[in-house]
């Protein structure tokens, strides 16, 4: 309002400013006036309510509204004399103008109202009736007690006059009321100068309420201080509206500092953990760099990884920092129910240490104050469980344990590819065999719809879909497979007397991929109308039993029909790429596939060493050790494959 101020002062306006409704109504009450200018955006109530009170202590009196445009319409209804539009520019000289409009057309009628003046029981009656809060006390009287309140006050204290009538008005007070605003009270009145202050104050009930008080002396002719009035207003819901502003902030505080520590885990222990997947292979050193990873970071006093037992009894920790008992077996029944919340649900669960009291592995038994257990899953198996202790209970809260979530499929994803190289490069493996009497087996459903017996050959990605390779034996020719509803399109790939070999685009290869996701290779697949034989390659110490589980899980009529270890005399494709993959260096691959891209590997060569370096942004002799050193390990992966039978 500055600018509106000086406007109003240049044109010989004589020009007092109040910052709120309540000091405008106390101040009319003390000095005349020919026009009021108010804002509608007002500290407790708004413009068009102190136009409300307005009309009752000075019906008369000039109302100019200067506020945004879209306030116009409310105010003209409301009854304002005039209305400016705040937008900037000229309107403070417009505003200037329209009080310079109404108080000269008004100034004659105001010098001779003598016959209007309103009578002493006309004034009384509009002050009884106002919507504020009015109270008189009389400073000549001990204490300075309460002469006068109007109905308005009583409403808004919840007290009657009769029970108040002589007291100090400070009974509304109480144990919240701040001693910073009754000290700038009591100095007011000690000044005999006006004031207004917040309180909080309290109804009968004890019911605790926000007060806008403001109080001015009135002094007699003589100058002499007669009594204090004071115009009181519940602001209760506005500081409210400032307290609930203020939690918010504290809470957008508290969310940009959990964000904060978010991205330092990110940067930090997310970071590591993949440094560490990426560099080793060998499992129990995996677990073990995984804890120290976990524990070295900020928040974190300890770590554990295991794998449940296929009862669900025990957990076998694999690796462990910050445990004082270290690796080994503990059984479930004394564990945190954290852990067997995550074996039921495979998803991150979590304990507060006032909600745990196990007899091992509580976040107590490591100076901690919460515990989260993470599943390791890749696919639909279940690799182990990471336990994680935070050092405080925001630790790990819900974004953290998100976070967490993708650390678990991330350690499972490496989990399943070690385990996979692991079947691939075994000299040794457990082969098992199940039958499935089920039709609905995909297999099963080929040979139904062609009325002979279908074995699978392999399986890979086409475009969206997947690709069955499987051979067919049936009388004559082969009938529409897509109107199975599991087959998209089907292509023939060789056909001899009645055997056919078929290509199947599935949307899902399920059990294919389920199997896959569990670590097991599908060695053969037989299958006929109502029965199929499946067998896969697992691990020596794999757990044969999860596997069964979820083929039942999938189809009915699932029998194990034999376990049995074997020696791998038979190399496939995919192990001797898993071979060398494990032989080559990031380099040394990029080399000899960058080599090959570019034909380097034909006659005449289309591309030399030099360009082919330059795509790869090294130097010429650089690119040429790394493919010696790739030819060289290619060569020996290819001798010891041959020389194993492959």
């Amino acid at each position: 309002m500055d600018q509106a101020t000086g406007a109003l002062e240049d044109v010989g306006c004589r020009v007092t400013t109040v910052d709120s409704a309540t000091r405008a109504l106390a101040t009319l009450s003390t000095e005349g006036f020919d026009c009021l200018v108010s804002e509608q955006s007002l500290p407790g109530d708004d413009g068009l309510s102190l136009l409300d009170a307005v009309r009752e202590v000075e019906p008369e009196l000039q109302f100019v509204m200067y506020a945004d445009e879209e306030t116009a319409e409310d105010a003209f209804e409301a009854g304002v004399d005039r209305f400016v539009a705040k937008n900037g520019g000229d309107s403070a000289g417009e505003l200037a103008a329209e009080v310079a409009a109404v108080t000269s057309a008004t100034g004659t009628i105001e010098r001779d109202v003598s016959d209007h003046e309103p009578a002493p029981e006309e004034i009384v009656r509009a002050i009884d009736d106002a919507s504020v809060g009015i109270s008189m006390t009389d400073p000549s009287l001990p204490d300075n007690p309460i002469v006068y309140v109007n109905d308005a006050w009583e409403e808004i204290t919840g007290y009657d006059q009769e029970t108040i009538l002589g007291r100090n008005p400070r009974f509304l007070q109480g144990p919240g009321t701040d001693p910073g605003a009754r000290e700038t009270l009591s100095t007011a009145l000690e000044q005999e100068a006006p004031t207004t202050v917040e309180l909080k104050n309290y109804r009968p009930d004890g019911t605790p309420w926000w007060n806008e008080l403001t109080v001015a002396p009135i002094h007699d002719e003589d100058g002499e201080l007669v009594h204090y009035v004071g115009f009181q207003t519940d602001v209760t819901d506005r500081k409210t509206a400032e307290r609930l502003a203020e939690e918010r902030a504290a809470k957008l505080v508290d969310e940009k500092e959990a964000l904060e520590r978010i991205l330092t885990r990110v940067n930090g222990v997310l970071s590591e953990i993949t440094r560490v997947l990426v560099e080793e292979n060998d499992r129990p050193i995996v677990d073990r760099r995984i804890c120290d990873e976990l524990v070295d970071d900020e928040g974190y006093v300890a770590a554990w990884i295991g794998s449940v037992d296929s009862v669900g009894e025990t957990l076998e920790l694999t690796g462990a920092v910050g445990i004082e008992a270290g690796t080994g077996s503990r059984s479930l029944a004394a564990l945190p129910d954290a852990v067997s919340r995550a074996v039921e649900t495979n998803g991150i669960a979590s304990q507060s240490v006032r909600e745990c009291d196990a007899e091992m592995l509580d976040a107590a038994a490591v100076g901690a104050r919460r515990l989260a257990v993470v599943p390791l899953v890749y696919g639909h198996k279940r690799y182990g469980l990471l336990g994680v202790y935070g050092e405080t209970e925001s630790a790990l809260d819900a974004r953290e344990r998100r976070l967490f979530d993708s650390i678990g499929a991330m350690i499972g994803t490496r989990f399943n590819a070690i385990e996979m190289s692991k079947i691939l490069t075994a000299d040794r493996a457990v082969e098992v065999t199940v039958s499935i009497a089920d039709p609905s087996f995909p297999l099963s459903a080929v040979a139904a719809a062609v009325n002979g017996e279908v074995e699978y050959v392999g399986m890979t990605s086409a475009g969206e879909g997947t690709e069955l390779f499987v051979t067919i034996r049936c009388e004559g020719p082969v009938p529409d497979l897509t109107t199975l509803s599991f087959v998209e399109d089907v292509r023939e790939i060789a056909r001899t007397d009645d055997v056919h070999t078929l290509a199947l685009t599935v949307d899902a290869a399920t059990p294919f991929d389920e199997l896959a996701d569990y670590g097991a290779l599908v060695s053969r697949v037989t299958a006929n109308p109502t029965r199929a034989r499946l067998a896969v390659d697992l691990p020596l110490e794999y757990d044969v039993r999860s596997v069964l589980e979820l083929l039942e899980s999938l189809y009915g009529g699932v029998k194990l029909r034999s376990q049995v270890e074997h020696d791998r005399r038979e190399r496939t494709p995919e192990e001797f790429a898993s071979d060398l993959e494990q032989r080559l260096t990031d380099r040394q691959r990029t080399s000899l596939e960058t080599a090959h891209m570019n034909g380097y590997f034909e006659w005449p060569r289309p591309t030399d060493g030099d360009e082919i370096a330059d795509t790869m942004d090294i130097t010429r002799q650089t690119f040429h050790q790394h493919l010696r050193a790739a030819e060289r390990k290619l060569v020996d992966t290819y001798v010891d494959s041959w020389s194993d039978g492959c």
